[in-house]
This record gives structure tokens, sequence and C-alpha cells, in this order.
């Protein structure tokens, strides 16, 4: 079974990154807000474990 890749926390712009003038999709901002939804995703999945009910000892 294949186990997805653990995303890290992105890390937020630092002052002075953000050039200000509107790059759409690629401003730091956006990436950095695309980046922390995956993230946030993530973390509330499930995570699947090795224990079921049922296969107690």
């Amino acid at each position: 079974m294949n186990t997805p890749e653990l995303l890290t926390a992105p890390v937020p712009p630092e002052d002075g990154e953000c050039c200000n003038n509107d790059c759409g999709d690629a401003c730091v901002w956006q990436i950095y807000y695309r980046e922390k939804a995956a993230y946030q995703a993530q973390q509330t999945q499930p995570t699947t474990s090795s224990y079921t009910a049922g296969n107690n000892p």
C-alpha cells in the first residue's frame, strides 16, 4: 500500500517577498495560501492504521 507523502507546514512569505504587481497565481501569497490549504486538508484526513476492529489480540 502506498502512503501519501506528508506535507510540511508552509512558511508565509517574508516582508518584501511580494512585489505588489498583481502576479495572479504566481504571487507568493497565492502560492502560500494554496500550500496552506493542501497542508490543512491533509492534517484533517484520518490516518490509516494497521489496527482494525475485530483483529484485536
